[in-house]
């Protein structure tokens, strides 16, 4: 039997120190590794643009995808190519505020502008009963 003290004690030595990492590499994953470049997905670390030695990556695709590619990949959504002629559509802005979203789309409800395609998503869930 521990006194309680004595237990909180050896609890608060496990807790690791705060902004400390958990995880150390050492090796060719340490982080001033030379050939770390060469096994870490699309070379990214700090130094791998000086280092020569380091070969390139062979692939042409992207380690990290941007949102718009995620949606895409996980919901079906298309939000790069335009729904009419089919060109390269750019994100100017992301909304996501509700009520400014609803104040656009009566606006343009009012302009008798087409509202946004919603159809062509689909259901992705089955619907939720309400909780009122």
């Amino acid at each position: 039997m521990l006194e309680p003290l004595d237990f909180i004690a050896r609890l608060a030595a496990l807790v690791p120190p705060p902004r400390a990492h958990l995880t150390r590499f050492h090796g060719v994953f340490a982080a001033h590794a030379a050939l770390r470049a060469a096994i870490t997905p699309g070379g990214r670390e700090a130094g791998a643009r000086k280092r020569a030695a380091a070969p390139e990556r062979s692939t042409s695709d992207p380690v990290r995808l941007n949102w718009a590619r995620r949606l895409k990949r996980v919901f079906g959504i298309e939000i790069e190519q335009c729904a009419r002629c089919g060109g390269r559509l750019k994100v100017l802005a992301s909304i996501e505020e509700p009520a400014l979203i609803e104040r656009i789309l009566a606006h343009r409800r009012e302009r008798g502008e087409e509202a946004a395609p919603t159809a062509a998503l689909g259901a992705r869930a089955p619907p939720q009963a309400s909780l009122f």
